[in-house]
């Protein structure tokens, strides 16, 4: 099965456990009103239903745990950022800087006009400076911070 199948089949048990786990709560509060109403002792007498329900809901549990997929891990070959950092770049018809472009730009790219080389883009906690580095420092994760007011 395809993972998309699979992601389907789950949402599909999802809903199917949730509608079972209503059904579950409505039967055991009708069994509890009936004996209440019948002035039972402190036993319950639940239906054969609402065991078949509890069971469905058991199975559906088991299903749902035997199909979960792990997420990725994070890590630098797997980072979900990596690409729009990596696009900070890039001119407005999406060359990077130093690039053969046709636009505007000329003969080469120039890059993102709003995000220069030096320019702050942000902070760092401690309030250090984050800042766009120059094309071969752009995949250096020290070339994004400048340090006491000093360069990249």
């Amino acid at each position: 099965m395809t993972h998309a199948t699979i992601t389907d089949l789950r949402r599909e048990l999802e809903k199917a456990r949730h509608a079972l786990a209503a059904a579950q709560a409505h039967l055991a509060a009708h069994a509890e009103m009936n004996a209440a109403l019948h002035c039972a002792s402190d036993s319950v007498m639940y239906s054969p239903l609402h065991a078949k329900v509890t069971t469905a809901i058991a199975g559906i549990d088991h299903a749902l745990a035997r199909t979960e997929q792990p997420g990725p891990e994070h890590s630098d070959t797997n980072c979900p950022w990596a690409g729009l950092i990596s696009d900070f770049d890039r001119c407005e018809h999406g060359r990077h800087e130093g690039d053969p472009c046709g636009g505007s730009c000329g003969t080469t790219s120039k890059g993102n006009p709003h995000m220069q080389p030096g320019s702050t883009i942000g902070y760092t906690l401690r309030r250090g400076p984050i800042v766009m580095p120059s094309r071969d420092g752009k995949y250096t994760p020290a070339a994004w911070y400048r340090r006491n007011g000093g360069d990249a």
